[in-house]
């Protein structure tokens, strides 16, 4: 048991172990909202998915931001500067995820949304962490 206690705390200690721990939350939380969302909107309007999927990443977004911030790369710096930077790049994610990659997998291919939103996510998961790491929650150096 004190192996996997040893494991776990210096897994935890990765910022890339961090990283993929607060985009699994986000990610679960954009999910379970988008489906409940889209389901909710399904028979009202054509635009379902985007409308399920612009409100679960509202909400997810902020999540992530938070987590990312404080637990992830641990900055210390102030928090608006980063919220800029980190929504212009959530903004080009979502966009990119939404309008190209879960469109084609949903409307062209005829994937359902479960899936395609997913492999959507994936797609971008490492470009969002090296642009976070480099760009928007770089420590200054000494």
């Amino acid at each position: 048991m004190r192996k996997i206690a040893e494991f776990v705390k210096k897994l935890l200690g990765l910022q890339s172990a961090r990283y993929l721990i607060s985009s699994c939350a986000a990610f679960a939380v954009n999910y379970a909202v988008a489906l409940v969302l889209n389901r909710l909107f399904e028979g009202i309007t054509v635009f379902s998915v985007e409308i399920a999927t612009a409100i679960s990443f509202a909400i997810s977004s902020q999540v992530n931001f938070w987590i990312n911030r404080r637990w992830v790369f641990r900055s210390e710096k102030p928090p608006l500067p980063e919220l800029g930077g980190y929504y212009s790049l959530a903004l080009i994610s979502f966009a990119l995820k939404t309008y190209v990659f879960i469109e084609v997998m949903y409307r062209l291919i005829k994937l359902p949304l479960a899936v395609a939103m997913p492999v959507a996510e994936v797609i971008m998961f490492a470009v969002n962490y090296f642009v976070q790491k480099k760009i928007i929650f770089r420590r200054k150096s000494k």
